[in-house]
């Protein structure tokens, strides 16, 4: 293989091997918040990450079989997907500036008595509700179109279907834990699709 080659290898096998315990992570969070704050975080953080290295262990130890379709170097798909990785990155540092690592690994929802949040609304979360989100479903699209296998391609769309179901799971929390406010902020705020500019009121 080519130099590149490799690197389109090893791209596809990272997306492959760790984007999909990811999520999981979260659906072992979110849906049973309530059971969590009873027994403690330490809990959920425990079976959340035994779950994505599990997961992660066992995409690794397939990857002959699942790397096996791919569809070569294209300039086409390179010149796709290097865009989305580079405002994937921009997103990051955009969120970044607004989010703490607390909140960032769910504290004030786990533990809301020991760790208190503010609703985001301004910054890069006056245009989008989840650039969180936003910015993991352009870094996983952007490296699958620059490795060109068809598993990482499979993972984007699972991606997209992973989103679909966690972000009501989400939001259903952040309305108990705001209550109108944020039921406002959802109404005026898009949720994955940004808004240019920001609205004047």
């Amino acid at each position: 293989m080519t130099s590149f080659e490799y690197v389109r290898y090893y791209m596809a096998l990272l997306v492959v091997a760790f984007v999909p315990g990811a999520f999981l992570f979260w659906f072992v969070v979110h849906p049973f918040v309530p059971f969590w704050r009873r027994v403690g975080y330490g809990w959920a953080y425990t079976l959340g990450l035994t779950v994505v290295t599990g997961v992660a262990v066992t995409l690794f130890a397939m990857r002959d079989a699942l790397l096996t379709v791919e569809f070569g170097t294209s300039a086409v798909t390179v010149a796709v997907g290097a865009p989305l990785i580079v405002s994937s990155s921009v997103l990051r540092r955009k969120w970044g500036k607004h989010l703490r690592l607390r909140t960032l690994w769910g504290l004030p929802e786990l533990a809301p008595e020991r760790h208190e949040s503010r609703l985001l609304s301004d910054g890069i979360y006056a245009r989008v509700r989840h650039p969180r989100y936003l910015e993991m479903l352009l870094g996983v699209a952007g490296w699958a179109f620059v490795s060109n296998y068809l598993a990482a391609y499979a993972v984007t769309v699972y991606t997209m279907v992973m989103l679909a179901l966690l972000i009501p799971l989400e939001e259903r929390e952040l309305v108990q834990r705001f209550g109108p406010a944020y039921e406002d902020y959802r109404r005026r705020v898009p949720a994955l699709l940004p808004r240019l500019r920001r609205r004047v009121y």
